[in-house]
């Protein structure tokens, strides 16, 4: 054979073997593009159940009759309590006939929950059917039950990755996390993703997330609500109520701020709405009523701690204030401070750890919306999505009030520095000093939502190999975009500030209505055990 054949019989051998080597490519290349890695999205909004005399699952109150009766029963006590100052008998009385309604359904002093009591779309890992629990844009989801730890429930999203691995017989699995999801999602991740490098992550996103705190929940849960007025005037009188929280799963348990509002507006027939007044009832109610229903139910809930960050320690002496409730509770705070110390605190680490081993890690945030909740100082003042502020939500984004938009001078400074393509369009936010800045998505108006626009838009950016705003810009996934409703894709954002919202006044129009609305709220937000 002499060398034009030798030659020519090896580069027939190699078109050969490129040709069996075609062949199988497409299906391992196929197996490890984003397109066919399994999405798992970790919720935080859910509705607790508990099982009845016949042996069926029912809404937990869900029942006005039940809230109607308590409303009658504590509001002769109402007038004596408002003309002396002394709550202590009305809340007496309104424990006297709460305190048993927890009982089966909150969680024990080890923080474990009764079998008869679960969470809407939360099974065991056994009975799990995915067909069921396909979500928008063919994700699966995992609904934690808020009442457990995140060090718990790390254990229940760890059996429905093996599961939906097992079913797709993908190795990797893509994970967002959405709202007090997110918290349990970085459990998860700690617990059992970052001893194995992260080997079974393809990317994680987080969205509207709860992780860097909840002003409201926080303030609450540590004992240190303060009625910032300005606030106050904005959510309340200026901008009126937002129907994010009105219609949330769960609003009812922080429309009851709005309602004290309107009824300190209204007592005062329609002068200026006083906030020491305000903060003056709160602190009668705070050690005789609110810190003793947090330590029965709330307190001890692991999705309610995960949004508190900035007191964390003060939460724990609010809610637990003696030596004999640490003891008793021991166990349950402990879990708290594991996750708490070891993953909140850590969250950063978490996610340049991921990065390290070359997975993409994705944020959504929104804002354009004030805070419905003015009680936690001025950090309600920052532009937000109702519940979070930006700065928060978006793991450090400079976020502006609402109506007050960065100086001329400061857009010119960042465009000089080459970093103004980060300042969205209304001037309220700046993304330049985001932790994940580059792939950090901003959405105007949607209000906390993580419905199928933005899921659309989440899935476009885990669909694309080394998505970046810059990158996806050019399929019209911008940077900054606007909330349309439900039933419209997202477009881009606009510039309005909404600075020139009508001024809206109080829905009651007599004192008694509003004392009856405060209190009708009041006794729902304990009785449902919504979380959102």
């Amino acid at each position: 054979m002499n060398r034009r054949h030798r030659l020519f019989s090896v580069i027939l051998a190699a078109l050969m073997l490129l040709t069996c080597l075609s062949a199988a490519l497409p299906v391992f290349a196929g197996e490890s593009k984003a397109e066919n890695i399994p999405i798992l999205r970790v919720r935080g909004e859910q509705t607790v159940y508990a099982k009845g005399d016949d042996g069926k699952y029912h809404e937990l109150y869900d029942d006005d009759e039940y809230v109607s009766k308590i409303v009658k029963k504590a509001l002769p006590y109402v007038p004596g309590a408002l003309m002396t100052g002394n709550w202590e008998r009305w809340s007496e009385k309104v424990l006297e006939m709460l305190l048993p309604a927890y009982d089966g359904f909150k969680p024990d002093a080890e923080g474990n929950v009764s079998a008869d009591s679960k969470v809407y779309s939360k099974k065991a890992p056994s009975e799990y059917e995915f067909v069921d629990s396909f979500s928008v844009n063919g994700s699966y989801q995992y609904v934690p039950d808020m009442r457990v730890s995140p060090m718990d429930e790390a254990d229940g999203i760890k059996a429905t990755v093996d599961r939906i691995k097992e079913l797709t017989g993908q190795d990797k699995i893509i994970l967002i996390g959405q709202c007090a999801g997110n918290a349990y999602m970085l459990a998860y991740l700690k617990k059992y993703e970052e001893p194995r490098d992260y080997a079974g992550i393809e990317s994680v996103m987080f969205s509207t997330t709860t992780t860097n705190g909840q002003p409201h929940i926080d303030a609450i849960f540590s004992g240190n609500v303060d009625f910032e007025s300005e606030s106050a005037y904005q959510s309340l009188i200026k901008y009126g109520f937002s129907e994010g929280v009105k219609n949330a799963a769960g609003g009812e348990v922080l429309n009851l701020i709005h309602e004290t509002l309107e009824m300190a507006y209204v007592s005062r027939l329609g002068r200026p709405l006083t906030i020491n007044e305000v903060n003056k009832v709160y602190s009668q109610l705070k050690d005789c009523f609110i810190a003793k229903i947090l330590k029965e139910y709330y307190g001890r809930c692991g999705g309610y701690i995960t949004s508190v960050v900035q007191h964390y320690e003060e939460y724990k002496d609010y809610v637990f204030p003696t030596s004999e409730d640490k003891e008793t509770y021991a166990a349950q705070i402990e879990k708290f401070d594991d996750y708490y110390y070891n993953v909140c605190l850590h969250q950063k680490d978490i996610i340049s750890a991921i990065q390290n081993k070359g997975k993409n890690v994705f944020c959504i945030a929104e804002y354009g919306v004030q805070s419905s909740y003015p009680y936690a100082g001025e950090i309600t003042l920052e532009t937000s999505d109702v519940r979070v502020p930006i700065s928060y939500s978006s793991f450090g984004a400079t976020g502006r009030t609402i109506g007050d938009p960065f100086p001329d001078e400061y857009v010119a400074q960042r465009a000089a520095e080459g970093l103004d393509k980060y300042i969205s369009p209304d001037r309220t936010v700046d993304g330049s000093t985001a932790f994940l800045r580059d792939t950090t998505w901003y959405i105007k108006n949607a209000d906390h939502r993580f419905d199928a626009p933005v899921m659309d838009l989440a899935t476009a950016i885990l669909r694309s190999e080394d998505a970046t705003a810059d990158k996806l810009a050019s399929d019209g996934w911008l940077r900054f975009m606007n909330y349309n409703g439900e039933n419209n894709p997202l477009t881009e954002a606009h510039d309005k500030d909404y600075n020139d919202t009508t001024p809206t006044n109080p829905r009651s129009k007599t004192v008694i209505g509003a004392f009856f609305r405060w209190f009708a709220t009041f006794f729902k937000m304990l009785a449902k055990l919504i979380f959102s």
